[in-house]
Order: C-alpha cells, then sequence, then structure tokens
C-alpha cells in the first residue's frame, strides 16, 4: 500500500463502501479461528448491505466480491490484523502488522484510520549487514524485506596481503613480531578500506534521509561507524553475524527498529503540538480541531488511533459541530474524526496516527496549523 491508494480510496464516495477490519494470527496454534472470524464479519456487511437502500444490483455486485474474497484469501499470510475494503470499483485486501479493533461498516467511505496508521510504516528504508568477509544490502518496507544483488552488493572481502616469510635474524622472534604487527595493521587499513567503499556505495541509495539500519557484531558495527559519512542516516543497529541467509530474523528485528524510530517520530511531533499551544499554532479538542480543518488552516492533523466522537453539525454553518445535540436542527455524524481525516487529507494536510493514549493531554486529538489564529 501507498499514499496513491490512500488518495484513491478516499475519492470514492458516493458509492456503497464497505470496511472490514478484524484481528488474526500469525502462528499456526492461533491461526484455526481466523476463518470463522472472517465468516462472521462477511456475513455481518452482507446483512448491512440487504437492509440497506442501495440499489439491488450494487448490493449483488458487493455481495459477490466479499464471496470471492472468501475464496481467494490465503489464511497462512495472515499478520496481526487484515483489513478488506469494497466498493463498486475498488477490492482492496490488506495484511496489516499491528493490532487491530475490529470494525464492520457500510457507508458512502471507507473507514481510513487503520490505513492512515499503516501507511506510516511503509516508508523504504535500507538495511546493510556487515562483517570481515561479506556485506550486504537490504532494502525494506513494513514487515517486507528483500536483498539487493547487484553489482554494487554483496561485496565480499578477498584477503590479498602478501608478504615475503621473514629470514633469519640474531632475533628470530623479533622479527616476526615486527611481521605480524605489520600484517595486523595492514589487515586493518583494508579492512576500513572495504567498509568505506561499501559506504561509498551506499550514496546512490541513501537519497533524501532516507532511514538506515546496520547489523553486525558490535567490533564492525563500530569500525563502520568510524568510516561511514551515512551516520546521521542510521535509526538503530542489530547485533549479531548475518553473512548468511538469515533475512527472516533480520525482518522481524528490523521491523521492531522501524516501530521505535516511528514511535520516536510520533513522540517529536506530539512535543511540537504542545509546545505549538502557546504559540497558537496548535489546536486540540475535537470543536477546535474541526473548525480550523474547515477553514483550511490544518497542516497536519494528529489523533488516537481508536478515538472516535459523534458529532451534530450546525446545518447553517459547516465549520461548527458539537458533540451533544444542540437545540433546533442538525446533521449527525456518526465518526467525525473519521470525517476529519477526509477533510485534512483533501486539503493538502498531512494526517498522523498514534497509539492510543499518546495525545492524553491533547484531548486526543490535535492540529498543526499552517498559520496562527
Amino acid at each position: 500500500m501507498k499514499n496513491t491508494d490512500i488518495d484513491r480510496m478516499i475519492a470514492e464516495k458516493g458509492n456503497p463502501c464497505i470496511s472490514i477490519v478484524i484481528a488474526t494470527h500469525r502462528f499456526s496454534s492461533e491461526r484455526r479461528q481466523d476463518p470463522k472470524v472472517l465468516q462472521k464479519a462477511v456475513s455481518k456487511a452482507k446483512s448491512l448491505l440487504q437492509h440497506s437502500a442501495w440499489p439491488q444490483v450494487k448490493i449483488e455486485m458487493l455481495s459477490h466480491k466479499l464471496d470471492e474474497v472468501m475464496t481467494n484469501l490465503d489464511f497462512l499470510r495472515m499478520q496481526e490484523g487484515l483489513g478488506i475494503f469494497i466498493s463498486p470499483s475498488i477490492s482492496e485486501v490488506i495484511l496489516l502488522p499491528f493490532s487491530v479493533t475490529e470494525k464492520v461498516m457500510l457507508g458512502e467511505n471507507f473507514e481510513m484510520r487503520d490505513l492512515f496508521y499503516f501507511v506510516q510504516f511503509l516508508n523504504p528504508y535500507y538495511l546493510l549487514a556487515v562483517s570481515k568477509k561479506k556485506i550486504r544490502l537490504l532494502r525494506g518496507e513494513g514487515r517486507d524485506i528483500h536483498e539487493i544483488q547487484n553489482d554494487d552488493f554483496p561485496r565480499q572481502y578477498t584477503e590479498s596481503y602478501e608478504y615475503a616469510r621473514p629470514s633469519r635474524a640474531s632475533s628470530f622472534s623479533g622479527a616476526l613480531k615486527d611481521y605480524e604487527l605489520d600484517k595486523s595493521e595492514m589487515q586493518e587499513l583494508r579492512q576500513k578500506a572495504f567498509f568505506k567503499e561499501a559506504d561509498d556505495s551506499m550514496n546512490k541509495y541513501l537519497k533524501n534521509d532516507i532511514p538506515l539500519l546496520v547489523a553486525g557484531v558490535e567490533e564492525e558495527l563500530i569500525n563502520f561507524d568510524h568510516v561511514s559519512r551515512h551516520a546521521h542516516q542510521i535509526i538503530g543497529t542489530i547485533k549479531g553475524n548475518y553473512d548468511h541467509d538469515a533475512i527472516h530474523p533480520l525482518a522481524e528485528t528490523a521491523w521492531k527498529k522501524i516501530n521505535e524510530y516511528i514511535s520516536s517520530l510520533q513522540k517529536n511531533q506530539v512535543k511540537q503540538l504542545e509546545e505549538g499551544i502557546g504559540n497558537k499554532l496548535t489546536v486540540d479538542g475535537i470543536r477546535d480541531v474541526w473548525r480550523m480543518a474547515m477553514q483550511g488552516n490544518a497542516l497536519s492533523l494528529v489523533v488516537e488511533k481508536d478515538y472516535q466522537v459523534t458529532a451534530y453539525q450546525d446545518p447553517t454553518d459547516d465549520s461548527r459541530i458539537f458533540t451533544t445535540p444542540p437545540t433546533g436542527k442538525y446533521e449527525i455524524i456518526s465518526d467525525a474524526v473519521d470525517r476529519l481525516m477526509m477533510i485534512v487529507k483533501e486539503k493538502g494536510g498531512n494526517v498522523v496516527v498514534v497509539q492510543n493514549g499518546e495525545l492524553n493531554t491533547l484531548s486526543h486529538i490535535a492540529l498543526q496549523l499552517r498559520y496562527s489564529y
């Protein structure tokens, strides 16, 4: 999934849109229950369709699409969550590598918050596995990682140090000791040159400050750090020897490191939001956030993953909403947070979804403004 996919799904409006999100399992001991859980969710979605006012031809089309998903789904590839998004023109099945809250919804747009959360982890990164004998480069997106094999990588170290055997001297042991010292120093220089050449080859991959993870035993990690010109892009290290095919354990550890990195970025953003309150560059609370977003003053919306609010909109002023029914006429918005995410994205703003509890000091939702109010 990419940001372009998010945009395409946001643009799907005015048609029946089915959103199904369920928890699934990666391991066989727990996986047996997944088909039953999904079948129950699909049955609920079909019931929502049958009791809706959509034309029968669309109801039958979407029901058929749901059946196709059930038939073609590979339950052996599940992760922590599964998202299914069906409309007349869209049929998306997305494996979600994080825990989810179950949702089965039918509306005129998709339920997007899990996808907004997911896409944050899909920015590419590189992983360099270094050792004295071999250097491998891998490219990752989320949990997926694959090794790059071309003229640049993998790089193999070949020992080309040649020497003449020491001649006997009056102190043979001393001459041998000097020779061994020279050999050790030469090996160290060549090892650094080996790492330096690999680091130079990284120039064409590490553009636009793309994150880098480095794996290796502690000594090699230190040596690489000393010669690397990309130290500012290293977001974490993984200790161990990965000379040989060990992509699966590397992918698992890299995913944890990427989670830690994204979490640190989000914490920094929350800190900036808190600091922006005094400068009138941040508003929090669903009503003020809604008002600023509707006015086009939305740079970045930050919201907790499962925060939902039913709101009541003033029909004479779409920038005013209430969290309890006001006197007079109003329009009900079943999930104002989901609608807000769409509004901000459509107006060119950014949407960041954080874990529950991260915005306790900011009423669970906050908006970084383009200009002060």
